[in-house]
């Protein structure tokens, strides 16, 4: 039978859908979420009454709750990511300025070395 496109078995008018009760004593709301039946009245009829079920209310509660912070540590995740690949950017510009710097000063370094020995070298020849 393929359900999707519509063939198969005729399907079944919600009127003519037996009740489901999960469990003893309980009844399936129109939104989905489960009520429970409490006793009777101070009357001492059998008033019932219905009360959401809690631990679904706090499920979803902790889901949704779970959910934001998931959000929440992804969002703080990524603002920390970002933050250093701009430190990394901007080390990486400063090693290579840092980088070119030393190359100048290594360059002006032998410079001055070989002027100190030729002015040296000139000494002991007046000197001679």
């Amino acid at each position: 039978m393929d359900y999707w496109n519509g063939q198969g078995a005729p399907l079944m008018n919600a009127a003519d859908a037996p009740p489901q009760h999960p469990v003893p004593g309980s009844y399936m709301h129109a939104t989905g979420s489960m009520m429970l039946r409490h006793g009777p009245s101070s009357d001492g009829g059998s008033t019932d009454y219905w009360i959401q079920d809690e631990k679904e209310l706090k499920r979803q509660k902790r889901k949704e709750a779970n959910r934001e912070s998931a959000r929440r540590s992804r969002m703080r995740k990524q603002a920390e990511c970002d933050e250093l690949t701009e430190k990394v950017q901007a080390l990486t510009a400063e090693n290579d300025s840092l980088r070119l710097e030393v190359e100048r000063l290594s360059e002006l370094c032998q410079k001055l070395s070989a002027e100190n020995h030729a002015l040296l070298e000139q000494l002991k020849q007046q000197n001679a």
